[in-house]
């Protein structure tokens, strides 16, 4: 990869991951930064439109070609405010949910919670008139509560397990020839990224509203971008219930 004259990295088009790609062409000048739907991203990284990707976790699990880069994802300890379960009816009367097309994980973790956590038997569906329907990225962000409420799934986890709960990691592909190069640009630019909070958020509250401490909250409370063991012990849980 060092030989190559552009290094492709790929992100999804939300404010969740500011801080982790907003300064990676800073970091290395090689670096060249696509956006995709969450969605899209393994086979923009399998098909070689991108070296590294910023993938949903149940895409890392479902392809084993694909390795994680240590210590850097999309997490939250609690309230994300971004990844939520809009209710047309209250939970317990809760029987089809409608899947947001963007991002996979969301969506498992959405019927992972109404079963598990809700004891509630739902069908995952495509249709605009289901009892909820699973919201997530600036849209939930900025949206207005559903007629039954919210489900925060982020918090809904974390009342479950006691754990944090990751939606989104650094990955590669495991025939990568420099894994260790990749990983120094993508802390480099957290670090660089962590430290332009403020800058961040003020150019969000001007395109999309609300003040710049409500991003600040949001992109330095609600959400944490360096992964820890607790991080780690909730992913696998996570892993192993989605298996």
């Amino acid at each position: 990869m060092s030989r190559k004259k552009i290094i492709v990295f790929a992100g999804a088009p939300y404010s969740n991951s500011a801080p982790l790609v907003e300064r990676l062409a800073e970091t290395d000048p090689r670096v060249r930064v696509i956006t995709d739907h969450p969605a899209n991203l393994v086979a923009d990284l399998n098909a070689g439109r991108a070296d590294v990707a910023l993938i949903p976790v149940v895409h890392l699990f479902s392809h084993p070609e694909l390795t994680m880069i240590d210590g850097l994802g999309i997490a939250a300890d609690g309230s994300v405010k971004s990844v939520l379960l809009k209710c047309n009816v209250p939970v317990g009367q809760i029987k089809t949910f409608a899947r947001d097309p963007a991002s996979a994980t969301s969506n498992i973790l959405a019927e992972l919670l109404l079963k598990k956590h809700y004891g509630r038997e739902v069908e995952m569906v495509d249709t605009d008139n289901a009892d909820a329907t699973v919201v997530i990225g600036d849209r939930a962000l900025c949206s207005d509560p559903a007629p039954a409420g919210d489900i925060d799934l982020a918090e809904a986890w974390k009342e479950m397990t006691g754990l944090p709960f990751v939606f989104a990691v650094w990955a590669v592909r495991k025939d990568c020839p420099e894994i260790e190069t990749v990983t120094e640009i993508v802390h480099a630019a957290c670090k660089a990224g962590l430290q332009s909070m403020e800058e961040i958020a003020t150019r969000y509250a001007s395109e999309l509203g609300n003040t710049q401490s409500f991003w600040l909250d949001y992109l330095g409370q609600s959400i944490h971008y360096k992964l820890d063991e607790r991080d780690m012990e909730g992913l696998e849980q996570f892993r192993q219930l989605v298996a």
